[in-house]
């Protein structure tokens, strides 16, 4: 009776979800944030059921197995000194902010670690398709935002590991926190050495012509990577992300994607449903100052880092803004990253739900100033062209004694 009422509520979210989705290209919004609200609705209908945790974390395990397909660890390589320049970059103008942020709304240490963590990580997915959408992908600015994001999301991987271990380990002090710095490099290490080193033999493995045996046996790595990355303490999207970085590249990693892609859309999709279900939608308005000040604030941070990144690669005005405007919107790292552990619901602002009302505002109005920042910028440039044409027509002379 409990299964049937699971699947029933799962059919009733997932035409939910259609509709909603529907609604929200016709409006050209991000489907992040309509799902989520999607679950804010549904959560007075019915509770989220068993089906619909094990599908949401499956959600979390498929997408970060396709952040870990789309990356080469010979391009990683490769383009290192770019990635870590431009990550580093960014990382040191966001991430204080959450730091500061998590200090004064009187977080313990692991909160305080989440919320810079969720405050600095960009969406890569909306992101990468605003870009799209926008035809921006030949832009002079891409490439670095493009850096950008796959530093993010490499530091966010390790990130997410160490704060999962540091919690399973049951208390925070220097051996605790080396022992699992130890373990997530170890078993990175594993993973890459072995893509690095059995390319032709995983390549072997995985060119099965068979096509449901060839799902299965995909689906296979990707879930035992994930269990054996949960076995000794870390995420389980730790060890996705590592199944997607060592299958990256073979040569059927085109049809890898093609296969694994549906099912990440459908268990992303209730992964989003789930974590507006979880929030209390009671409550968001005593959220919403807090969250559009964070807002605020992680925006001009994301702006000026952007545009700081853009000044050292000597791009134009222009395209160091359109850099900066392209780095606020954020969404699913900061989502798990906010499901990561238990939250205290007794802190004057709950981090799980004031990460929704955060992620709401910055999916909406971050995709927004995305796509209408030309405009902005065309005005902010001329403005300063302006002034520095009027201060070169009227130089400053001395004033007589």
């Amino acid at each position: 009776m409990i299964v049937n009422e699971s699947v029933l509520s799962l059919g009733i979210s997932l035409i939910a979800l259609f509709f909603a989705g529907l609604l929200a290209t016709k409006i050209n919004q991000s489907l992040t944030a309509v799902f989520i609200v999607v679950g804010m609705i549904l959560q007075n209908f019915f509770p989220v059921t068993i089906i619909t945790e094990f599908i949401a974390i499956l959600g979390i395990i498929f997408m970060l197995f396709m952040f870990g397909l789309e990356f080469s660890v010979g391009s990683l390589i490769n383009s290192q000194r770019k990635i870590f320049n431009a990550g580093m970059y960014d990382l040191l103008f966001n991430f204080p902010i959450g730091l500061f942020m998590g200090w004064i709304l009187g977080y313990d240490l692991i909160q305080t670690l989440l919320m810079a963590g969720i405050i600095y990580v960009t969406s890569s997915v909306i992101v990468a398709k605003s870009i799209i959408d926008l035809k921006r992908s030949a832009n002079p600015e891409t490439e670095y935002i493009l850096n950008i994001l796959i530093f993010e999301d490499m530091f966010i991987a390790v990130f997410l590991a160490s704060i999962v271990g540091i919690v399973n380990y049951g208390h925070i002090d220097a051996k605790g926190i080396f022992f699992v710095m130890l373990k997530t490099t170890a078993f990175f290490m594993f993973f890459i050495i072995l893509s690095r080193t059995s390319k032709r033999f995983i390549d072997k493995i995985v060119g099965i012509e068979h096509t449901e045996l060839f799902v299965i046996l995909i689906l296979s790595i990707i879930v035992l990577s994930a269990g054996a990355a949960s076995h000794i303490g870390l995420s389980e999207a730790i060890g996705a992300f590592l199944a997607g970085l060592l299958l990256s590249e073979t040569k059927q990693r085109h049809r890898i994607s093609e296969a694994i892609k549906p099912f990440q859309q459908f268990s992303t999709a209730i992964f989003f449903v789930a974590f507006g279900m979880s929030i209390d939608y009671k409550n968001v308005g005593s959220m919403i100052p807090m969250g559009i000040f964070i807002f605020i604030v992680s925006s001009f941070g994301k702006v000026f880092g952007g545009y700081f990144v853009g000044k050292k690669y000597a791009l134009s005005k222009k395209a160091c803004l359109r850099l900066g405007f392209s780095l606020i919107p954020r969404g699913e790292f900061s989502i798990i990253l906010a499901g990561a552990i238990a939250m205290n619901p007794d802190f004057p602002y709950p981090l799980k739900l004031l990460t929704g009302v955060y992620v709401l505002l910055s999916a909406i109005l971050g995709s927004i100033l995305m796509k209408e920042s030309d405009w902005f910028i065309k005005w902010f440039i001329e403005r300063k062209d302006k002034e520095a044409k009027q201060a070169s027509h009227h130089p400053a002379t001395d004033s007589p004694e």
